[in-house]
């Protein structure tokens, strides 16, 4: 049993060990100064093509010529 205990230490005190070396790191990240955003007709032009694409899909004729009536 001296192995579990042992074991059940280091569980312990890993977590406190790790958060000692992560509030170590005393520097803050850096701020960003550009984020660019793309425009509103970006989206729509890729909503037109998406909606294009479906609707050509939809209305191809199905293959199934010895079934139709």
């Amino acid at each position: 049993m001296p192995f579990s205990r042992i074991t059940r230490s280091i569980a312990a005190i890993a977590p406190l060990a790790l958060a000692t070396i992560a509030s170590a790191q005393s520097e803050k990240p850096p701020d960003p100064n550009f984020t660019p955003t793309p425009g509103p007709v970006l989206g729509y032009l890729v909503m037109a093509v998406l909606f294009g694409i479906i609707v050509t899909v939809s209305l191809m004729p199905s293959k199934r010529s010895h079934t139709d009536l």
